[in-house]
């Protein structure tokens, strides 16, 4: 699923934990696999942050790791 990530860019984690977590959220809530990429690692794995809630990602955000695999990039809309 990976299309040349880079540092910065806005993806969408297809984890299946994440996506069944969202089908728990309140109708229009944000959606949970949605975030930044932070960091690549050497062995291709990517540090995602997640903001959270409306605070600015820089500001309050959680980070996980993720194979690249499973990230696809959000096409700025």
């Amino acid at each position: 699923m990976s299309n040349k990530l880079q540092v910065g860019d806005k993806v969408r984690v297809m984890d299946q934990g994440l996506l069944v977590l969202q089908k728990f959220a309140p109708p229009g809530a944000k959606p949970n696999n949605e975030g930044v990429v932070s960091e690549i690692l050497e062995d291709g794995d990517l540090l995602i942050e997640f903001p959270i809630g409306d605070d600015d990602p820089e500001e309050h955000s959680q980070a996980a790791l993720y194979p690249a695999n499973i990230c696809v990039k959000i096409n700025n809309q």
